[in-house]
């Protein structure tokens, strides 16, 4: 009784030592493909949160004004400086030529550069 025991504790030991753990949290592979997030400040003092991340084999940004709700901007292209671009039904992202600030632009043509 007493080997059966110990043969039963080794087994579940080594079983436990080798066997390898599965990661299935996807919102940690994905987090890790999120940059640190930008806090950047308008003339106005109105506060706008950047946070560029991968989306699918593309770039977006979640924006963050003052206390507005966040929203997810996808990539739309270049401007005329070559300087990339992101939107979606609301606002429009610019960013400048240092590439952090940028002009963040309203669909009712409002705009103002964060630095």
């Amino acid at each position: 009784m007493k080997n059966c025991f110990l043969v039963l504790t080794l087994a579940s030991a080594l079983f436990t030592a080798c066997s390898k753990p599965e990661n299935n949290n996807t919102e940690n592979a994905e987090s890790s493909l999120e940059q640190e997030a930008q806090i950047l400040k308008c003339e106005n003092g109105s506060t706008l949160t950047a946070i560029y991340f991968a989306d699918g084999d593309m770039v977006a940004v979640k924006i963050k004004k003052d206390q507005e709700k966040e929203e997810k901007l996808s990539a739309r292209g270049t401007n005329q400086n070559g300087d990339p671009f992101f939107g979606n039904n609301t606002y429009t992202w610019e960013l400048l030529e240092d590439g952090k600030a940028g002009r963040l632009t309203h669909k009712d043509g409002s705009d103002c550069i964060y630095r």
